[in-house]
């Protein structure tokens, strides 16, 4: 039997079909499908993540009512609007009470979210810092949301234990509530 050109040939396309077909078909499918599998890898972790997170709530309807209960807490601690100048009122009054001089009450713009308001005011007060101490204890006992996001304290020179506080003190407020005060009403000062 003798192979002319035209068999070599054939013999040479044959042998190249599965090649060609490894390089364009097989090769590519199988990025594909490691592709995929890496997808579904990702997708189980976080579904296993997701599963190991409700796993610990027993009752989701008795979880999402504690948290509603939670934020009803939290809005009721929120001042309506007219209740910021009786809340400034007391921060002055707590600061007379624990021996301290108020200098300057100013107000910054209040910056306004959906829910709630928070009125920033820059206080300057100078006394004893045993005083002060008692004024920060007393104010965070507040029965209203505030905070401190800076403060500053600077000793008085030729004074002992006198000192100066510049502080922030942001007050938030319902932004909603201006009207008079309702009867009934679950807000308390």
């Amino acid at each position: 039997m003798q192979f002319g050109f035209r068999q070599v040939i054939f013999i040479l396309l044959l042998l190249a079909m599965p090649a060609a077909a490894y390089f364009f078909v097989f090769e590519p499918r199988n990025v594909q499908i490691s592709d995929a599998r890496r997808e579904i890898h990702q997708m189980q972790q976080k579904l296993n993540q997701l599963a190991e997170a409700t796993r610990d709530i027993d009752d989701l309807g008795r979880e999402i009512d504690k948290l509603a209960d939670t934020v009803a807490l939290f809005e009721q601690k929120l001042p309506a609007q007219r209740e910021v100048e009786v809340i400034l009122q007391q921060v002055s009054e707590l600061a007379t009470k624990h021996q301290l001089t108020p200098k300057s009450f100013r107000t910054d713009k209040a910056v306004t979210n959906s829910q709630y308001a928070e009125l920033p005011i820059r206080i300057v007060i100078t006394g004893n810092f045993d005083g002060f101490y008692s004024f920060l204890i007393d104010l965070a006992r507040l029965r209203r949301i505030t905070r401190i996001p800076t403060m500053t304290l600077n000793k008085r020179m030729n004074d002992e234990g006198e000192m100066e506080a510049e502080m922030l003190l942001s007050i938030f407020y319902d932004p909603h509530d201006q009207g008079p005060a309702r009867a009934g009403s679950r807000r308390q000062l």
